[in-house]
């Protein structure tokens, strides 16, 4: 790595390190994070909230603001409960239902919620309850 931005002084004798890079190493080998650097990062319980809510929002393609989501330790780990209506398909011949229903819709949710959280906040979901408090019915096409 050539000197520049995010090295450091090496002061003669050529055994300090160069970069921050080579002092404190690469976290967990993840591309893009940059390097580690001492000192302590958190988020605050509102901030994972609001992000799993609008997972959550996107995912469903329901209201953000009738999404709840509380979150809280699990061993060092994230656990989420989350709390929302679904969309279900008018229940008429010529559409589909998703593959398992509504149990399918949740499990994929539980999934995504899962990868997207941890991908965004950095941490690991080790649970995700979900309670579906209504259905709304996903009008396609014309309604008479």
């Amino acid at each position: 790595m050539s000197a520049g931005a995010g090295s450091t002084a090496a002061s003669g004798g050529g055994s300090a390190p160069s970069t921050l890079r080579e002092a404190y190493g690469d976290g967990d080998g993840s591309a893009g994070r940059g390097p580690v650097v001492p000192g302590h990062v958190s988020l605050a319980a509102r901030v994972l909230t609001r992000v799993a809510a609008a997972v959550v929002a996107e995912q469903l393609r329901v209201d953000r603001a009738e999404v709840r989501v509380d979150a809280s330790d699990d061993a060092g780990h994230l656990a989420l409960r989350v709390t929302t209506p679904v969309r279900v398909p008018a229940l008429s011949g010529s559409v589909p239902v998703p593959a398992g229903g509504v149990v399918g819709l949740v499990r994929e949710l539980q999934s995504t919620l899962t990868r997207r959280v941890s991908e965004i906040t950095g941490r690991t979901v080790s649970r995700v309850d979900v309670t579906v408090t209504r259905s709304q019915l996903d009008r396609t096409g014309r309604v008479a």
